[in-house]
C-alpha cells in the first residue's frame, strides 16, 4: 500500500468512526465534498493544509492522521 492509499484508508476509517458523511466532514473541514471523495479513493494526495483542515474537521490532531498513515505504508527506500 503506497502513502496515498494509506491516507485514503485512514481518512475513511476516521470519518466512519466519527459517524460523519462526506458532506458533514467537508463542511466541518471547509473542503468540497468532491475533494474529500477524491482523497478517500486515492485519486488525490493531500497537501499539508488539507491534512490540518481534515484533522480539525475530525476533531483530532494532525499528527494522529500521519501516525496512522505511517503504520500502513511501506518503508520508503533511502
Amino acid at each position: 500500500m503506497d502513502t496515498t492509499e494509506a491516507f485514503a484508508h485512514v481518512l475513511l476509517r476516521f470519518r466512519q468512526q466519527k459517524g460523519l458523511t462526506h458532506e458533514a466532514l467537508a463542511e466541518r473541514s471547509g473542503l468540497h465534498p468532491t475533494t474529500l471523495s477524491l482523497l478517500e479513493r486515492s485519486k488525490r494526495q493531500p497537501s499539508l493544509t488539507t491534512i490540518f483542515l481534515l484533522a480539525d474537521g475530525l476533531g483530532i490532531e494532525p499528527d494522529k492522521l500521519i501516525r496512522e498513515v505511517k503504520k500502513l505504508r511501506p518503508k520508503l527506500r533511502k
